[in-house]
């Protein structure tokens, strides 16, 4: 079967379908990244200051929190599902992630970068992916059934249990949770106001009798969501996140994995202390800084 390549622009009133080329745009990008979707190298621009050893059963929990720099767009972003703004290249990969709970099948490694501005959190990823599922189209679906892309965040870093979560899949429809006492009371109502997602993948949907290769997203939240519970009511330069990013779902291979793993037995992203952690920056740290 010929695989289609189809970009898709969503916002939280509208879907559009836009048929292009732009394969070589991905060839290109996985390049700049080490090839990291197709795993036929190491992670060429990770800054990752975490172990990314999984402990064996048994063995001490030698837990790193990991931690990134979140930096300032330098360019506006277009979100067209394409990260191909300077901004993004000029973003570290935050490296590879962790399959926690993995017991079998094919490991899909994932490329991710944050940026921000003064009116939004900015969410880039490539998902590498054979079996690309992304059924649902609309706000509140039950996206965790297909392949899907999750942010989580504790605006408060005195506060880890107070946070929230939004997760989405190719199409951009997505669903939106607090939880303003930890994981283990109800999830509290709230909506988060003006998300938009750009997605774009290289295959076809819903479709496993052929292999796909990879979903991009871009994904703009507004800070305005998060000000009256963050420490000020706009972002400056050296504030501090708690933070996690998840990928599930799917129909084939599905697998679970995170930027920063959780400590249960059973699959549960809702491990706030286990969040990574992240700093708002204005520009890029120089060659050879680290914790």
């Amino acid at each position: 079967m010929v695989h289609r390549t189809q970009n898709i622009l969503i916002t939280s009133c509208c879907l559009l379908f836009v048929v292009a080329g732009w394969s070589k745009y991905v060839e290109a990008y996985e390049l700049l990244v080490g090839k990291t979707v197709v795993g036929e190298s190491p992670l060429a621009n990770a800054q990752v200051r975490a172990s990314a050893t999984r402990p064996k059963p048994g063995k001490t929990d030698r837990f790193r929190r990991p931690t990134y720099d979140i930096l300032r767009a330098s360019t506006p972003i277009t979100l067209d599902g394409r990260m191909d703004e300077a901004a993004w290249h000029e973003a570290t990969n935050m490296g590879p992630f962790h399959f926690t709970w993995w017991k079998s099948g094919k490991k899909k490694q994932t490329v991710a970068k944050l940026l921000w501005d003064d009116k939004y959190l900015y969410v880039g990823h490539i998902c590498q992916d054979e079996y690309i599922t992304a059924r649902y189209k609309n706000h509140d679906d039950p996206v965790a059934r297909d392949d899907c892309f999750e942010v989580m965040v504790a605006p408060d870093p005195d506060r880890p249990d107070f946070y929230f979560n939004i997760e989405w899949n190719v199409r951009g429809a997505y669903i939106d949770g607090h939880r303003a006492n930890g994981p283990k009371k109800p999830s509290v109502p709230w909506a988060a106001a003006g998300v938009r997602i750009a997605g774009t993948f290289r295959g076809t949907l819903n479709d496993d009798s052929d292999k796909d290769r990879s979903w991009t997203c871009e994904v703009a939240i507004p800070l305005a969501n998060f000000a009256k519970y963050m420490k000020r009511k706009s972002l400056r330069p050296g504030d501090r996140w708690n933070l996690n990013l998840n990928r599930h779902g799917g129909d084939t291979n599905m697998q679970y994995s995170q930027w920063s793993r959780a400590d249960t037995s059973k699959p549960s992203f809702h491990t706030p202390h286990r969040f990574g952690q992240v700093t708002f920056i204005n520009s890029p740290p120089r060659s050879g800084n680290s914790d």
